[in-house]
């Protein structure tokens, strides 16, 4: 009798061992059971967000960045994980201006608009981080109105610089890309049923 509670006991583990295994394999495999849909992770969603993007590549590149979480992330995973590109690409803004308001060259009203760009680039770099942080509390509405912001305050950044073919212009540009790459995923996000 004991060899045969023994025996069980050692069954039992070895069930619960491989039942473990298996939703370990359905994770990585880009499979999770969401009610009664199942949701695609990884490079699988990468492909089906990306899809709906009008910069699909460039979505691809950015939503595979990370090394360690694009294999295996879910739709939240892949909004932060194309926010804080954005906010390094705010970041790479911000470096240049900050180098062309010192630039004695220019025109001092070139020189007034990069300092009023400089003041809404923070300003974005602020939205983005409430961005994130709306994500990691489920207030997606939230999220996509601090994305619109962090958009129309790299507008104004534009407008405030006179002329289209600054480095800024081309910086913005990739920006509000971006931008519209978080907010894809973001909508998605709230609407997982759009995949």
């Amino acid at each position: 009798m004991e060899l045969f509670a023994k025996f069980f006991s050692v069954l039992v583990l070895c069930v619960a061992i491989m039942a473990h295994q298996v939703v370990a394999l359905n994770l990585l495999s880009g499979d999770l059971i969401h009610g009664k849909e199942t949701l695609p992770r990884g490079n699988t969603l990468i492909n089906k967000v990306c899809a709906k993007s009008s910069t699909r590549d460039l979505c691809i590149e950015v939503l595979s960045s990370d090394p360690l979480t694009s294999p295996i992330a879910d739709l939240t995973d892949l909004a932060i994980i194309s926010l804080r590109v954005a906010a390094k690409n705010a970041s790479g803004i911000l470096t240049d201006t900050k180098v062309l308001i010192d630039d004695a060259s220019l025109d001092p009203d070139v020189q007034q608009g990069l300092a009023d760009c400089k003041a809404n680039i923070l300003d974005a770099a602020s939205q983005l981080e409430d961005t994130i942080a709306s994500l990691l509390t489920g207030l997606q509405d939230d999220a996509q109105r601090w994305l619109k912001a962090a958009l129309a305050t790299i507008d104004t950044c534009d407008v405030s610089i006179p002329g289209d073919d600054d480095i800024l212009s081309v910086e913005s540009t990739v920006f509000r890309k971006l931008c519209n790459i978080a907010i894809t995923v973001t909508k998605l996000l709230a609407n997982p049923d759009r995949l």
